[in-house]
């Protein structure tokens, strides 16, 4: 996709440790030293539910919102050339792109951080809404990682059938007294 045809890019969510949330609200986020599946650039996504599982609030982690620049340079046509992780570093050299829309907006790949503007740490109540607006979104068949998914089981009454919290009643329990003391419910009004 062109970036002179695409609409406004919705927020991308990046889910961490609360320590390495500290470091890049301060000074901001940085290409890693070591390549991943995605090779050097920072991963972000537009769902909050991907992020959530890296930075599960309820294990020391946290959800960072940030926007990409009105002038970033980006693309959802990857064409990587070489193989595995090195594809990617390639492709953003080759092309001078700042980021890639990569798997339908799960991930995006960013390669120049300063592309990244306006940074924030999601509150827990913040993020538990939005992973509940989520939810409604995508609807009750869809399936997720982690507490995401123990949350959503919750939210469209499920839950007797996720066997993480028929085993652990107590998880089951606080997930949905959060639930229901950060949204006002602990339940879908369409489940």
């Amino acid at each position: 996709m062109d970036t002179e045809t695409t609409p406004q890019i919705p927020p991308l969510y990046h889910g961490t440790r609360d320590a390495s949330a500290r470091r890049i609200l301060r000074a901001g986020f940085r290409r890693s030293h070591s390549r991943n599946y995605t090779g050097t650039g920072i991963c972000l996504s537009e769902s909050l539910t991907v992020a959530y599982e890296y930075g599960m609030y309820e294990t020391g982690g946290c959800v960072l919102e940030a926007r990409l620049a009105p002038t970033a340079r980006w693309t959802d046509r990857f064409d990587g050339t070489g193989n595995g992780k090195d594809a990617w570093d390639e492709f953003f050299e080759r092309s001078g792109m700042d980021a890639v829309r990569a798997f339908g907006g799960n991930v995006w790949v960013i390669w120049t951080p300063g592309a990244l503007v306006s940074l924030r740490r999601l509150s827990h109540c913040e993020a538990i809404r939005r992973l509940c607006a989520e939810f409604d979104e995508d609807g009750p068949d869809c399936g997720y990682n982690a507490v995401v998914q123990d949350y959503a089981s919750i939210w469209w009454k499920q839950a007797m059938a996720d066997p993480n919290l028929t085993r652990f009643p107590d998880h089951h329990r606080q997930l949905a007294a959060r639930l229901q003391r950060m949204t006002g419910c602990a339940h879908s009004t369409k489940a």
